[in-house]
């Protein structure tokens, strides 16, 4: 299931081009505008997002009429400088993202189960793409590793296509 999962998730990330930096645990670290600056990485976060909740739901259709167990998945999008490059030691190196940007991010994701929610975006996030896309204000949020709270929304869907958010 897992490796199902992955591939689904993978082929829609690079779709949107996307990175992948890092698979942890159950969860993929993906990065946007890095390597390539890419001036609409934000609105190309966000399109992935609603892209891996309608294929994670195409694969949980499959499992389940397998007999199968179906999965969640919770997804975050912010914004905002990190460093990128390689890292490591003489022995490995691997290229990643690091920094605030990053951490929030991560902060961020694991609200989606307190919430209740599949897709949450920052309000840096937001102010970048603007009007286009729905969402619903969940209010501002202290995360840890922040001194200040974080404003969070909830990705209802796409303003200029109509195109619905998960579950809706």
């Amino acid at each position: 299931i897992m490796n199902e999962y992955f591939t689904a998730m993978v082929e829609v990330i690079m779709s949107h081009h996307g990175v992948i930096q890092d698979f942890i645990g159950d969860g993929i670290l993906a990065a946007f505008g890095a390597p390539l600056d890419d001036p609409d990485h934000a609105w190309h976060a966000i399109t992935t997002a609603l892209d891996m909740q309608a294929a994670l739901r195409r694969l949980n259709a499959g499992w389940q009429a397998a007999g199968r167990p179906a999965l969640a998945m919770g997804v975050a999008v912010h914004t905002g400088e990190v460093f990128a490059g390689n890292v490591g030691s003489p022995k490995r190196k691997k290229y990643s993202v690091m920094g605030d940007t990053v951490n929030t991010t991560s902060r961020i994701e694991g609200l989606n189960r307190e919430l209740s929610t599949a897709i949450l975006i920052s309000g840096a996030a937001l102010a970048v793409v603007k009007e286009r896309v729905l969402v619903k204000d969940r209010g501002s949020i202290m995360v840890k590793g922040r001194t200040q709270p974080v404003e969070v929304f909830e990705l209802v869907g796409l303003a200029e296509t109509g195109q619905n958010g998960p579950g809706r």
